[in-house]
């Protein structure tokens, strides 16, 4: 990705949407859940998370248009990507295994974010993917390098985008935001390493969908268990 030449009063205001207002809706999100208001039913809410993700891509790559800035860049090669893969692979295995050891507090808040059941998934599928995409070009690509042109700083671009994207995810608890925090920094690791945002996007997006996909099955194992022993006993003849 190359430099923007220039920002101008188009990108401050592209800069303030990624780097302020995200982050406060964030802080908000997670305040009214802890607050016990009712949320709007996840349907509702992930139409929101799509068409949001949607605005957020096409801002992003109509500043990159205008600064003339390379998002994608150069595509890795086939050793990075498997690489890639075994991380993803180890991932999921750990997932799976951590999965067991959430108290019910968490996995209650993960039941707020995450899918419960296959038609769910079908909306957390474009999520992920939009996810993806539209993340890694705001916070790992044109936020980042607008950020880096103005303050002549990498290490405080890199900064400012790590704790706005972690504050951003706020709703998943302090726990979550931090590791979205450490997440953030291995993916400005991987756009670092390969100069460009092909394998974030991927690793991003394969991440999202691992995660929604183990816990929608660990929610319909437990609703199945729930409501087995639920059942009456019947009465011997």
């Amino acid at each position: 990705m190359q430099p923007a030449p220039s920002y101008d009063a188009v990108t401050i205001p592209y800069l303030l949407m990624v780097l302020g207002w995200m982050p406060v809706m964030g802080v908000l999100s997670y305040l009214r859940l802890k607050s016990g208001k009712p949320l709007p039913p996840k349907s509702r809410r992930y139409r929101g998370m799509i068409a949001l993700q949607i605005v957020l891509l096409g801002y992003s790559l109509v500043i990159a248009q205008q600064h003339r800035v390379d998002l994608l860049g150069r595509v890795p090669g086939i050793w990075t990507w498997s690489a890639a893969a075994v991380y993803l692979t180890w991932i999921a295995f750990r997932l799976h295994r951590a999965w067991k050891k959430l108290n019910a507090q968490r996995k209650q808040r993960a039941r707020i974010l995450l899918p419960e059941n296959p038609g769910e998934l079908r909306y957390w599928v474009p999520i992920s993917l939009l996810a993806g995409l539209s993340e890694e070009c705001a916070f790992r690509g044109m936020a980042y390098v607008a950020l880096q042109e103005i303050s002549g700083s990498v290490a405080l671009a890199m900064t400012v985008c790590v704790l706005a994207f972690a504050v951003a995810h706020m709703m998943q608890g302090w726990r979550g935001m931090l590791g979205t925090g450490v997440i953030a920094l291995i993916l400005h690791g991987i756009v670092y390493l390969t100069q460009g945002l092909w394998l974030a996007i991927a690793v991003h997006t394969l991440y999202d969908l691992i995660v929604g996909t183990i816990a929608m099955r660990h929610f319909m194992r437990d609703d199945l268990l729930l409501a087995s022993e639920a059942q009456p006993i019947s009465a011997g003849a």
